[in-house]
């Protein structure tokens, strides 16, 4: 006869071993999330920095193809005369084939310019742009925030107008020469920066005839920062031009100024130099010092906190 076994029992969890393994859990979590946010931060800003390096490269090779001539920030490109072939609208639309965006270049090709200002020659004019084929990662920073991702042809992107100027027949400054121009050194002034894609600039009281346009819709006017006074009156100068970093929201919307750079990125904005380098400015910089370097003949210094 077999004798019978004793069961044998498993031991369990108790709810109180549970509970602290969830608490240990949730507390790696928790200090795992900053440190995945800083990664993903890192990984915006250096795909942010290569599509900048690209505009910059992109206009500098624009104006080597041009006998030096640099886009405007508007108008028409590269004859400041009716001609065939000139591209009519923002610097972003002159540099289309630059940036391998031909394709989209040659959607936009008409004859006569319904805009009127290149006459009944062949132009490239936004004029007829639909605007959602004008949507490009390569003109949009990953971290940007304030756009909708609707069919507007939006930047993250801004143009120094103190170098990209307006040129029309009899209006504007006429195009800047690269480098000649550039007498404070290519090194040491800023071609581009950031700017948000949407800035409530009306509701702040500000007028888009000072450059302080809401949209960054880069195939026309949105992208200018700081324009020429004899472009725009009004614009920021001096100490009043330092950056806008990280801007709160209202509706999906940037509480900022069009006419100043502003960046989506923690410390500080990115920037393209006249070189075609980048660099990551930080937000202790001052009005002053990020001021000299908007400006590109003044013969001011950049301070040390550049």
């Amino acid at each position: 006869m077999r004798g019978f076994s004793s069961p044998v029992w498993r031991r369990g969890f108790t709810l109180i071993e549970l509970l602290v393994v969830i608490a240990i859990i949730a507390i790696l979590i928790g200090l795992l999330l900053p440190a995945v946010q800083k990664v993903r931060e890192a990984a915006a800003r250096a795909d942010c920095s290569n599509r900048l390096k690209q505009i910059a490269l992109a206009t500098i090779n624009a104006a080597d193809t041009h006998e030096g001539k640099l886009p405007p920030s508007i108008g028409l490109y590269p004859r400041n005369a009716q001609a065939h072939y000139n591209t009519n609208g923002g610097l972003y639309l002159h540099i289309l084939q630059f940036i391998e965006e031909q394709p989209m270049l040659e959607q936009t090709r008409s004859q006569p310019d319904p805009d009127g200002r290149n006459g009944s020659f062949i132009t490239y004019s936004q004029w007829v742009y639909v605007p959602d084929r004008g949507r490009t990662k390569k003109l949009l920073c990953p971290a940007e925030y304030t756009d909708p991702q609707d069919n507007w042809a939006r930047s993250s992107y801004g143009v120094n107008g103190r170098i990209f100027r307006h040129v029309y027949p009899g209006w504007g400054l006429g195009y800047t020469r690269y480098p000649s121009h550039i007498t404070d050194g290519t090194s040491n002034t800023i071609f581009f920066t950031e700017k948000l894609a949407r800035c409530n600039s009306s509701t702040l009281g500000l007028e888009w005839s000072s450059g302080a346009y809401n949209e960054n819709y880069w195939p026309d006017w949105g992208s200018i920062l700081y324009p020429m006074p004899q472009d725009m009156s009004g614009t920021p100068t001096g100490a009043a031009s330092a950056p806008q970093i990280q801007p709160p929201t209202s509706n999906g919307v940037g509480i900022c100024n069009g006419a100043r750079a502003s960046s989506p990125h923690v410390g500080g904005i990115q920037t393209a130099l006249g070189d075609g380098s980048v660099r990551f400015v930080s937000q202790r910089v001052s009005g002053l010092t990020w001021w000299a370097a908007l400006t590109p003949n003044l013969g001011d210094q950049l301070g040390n906190d550049w």
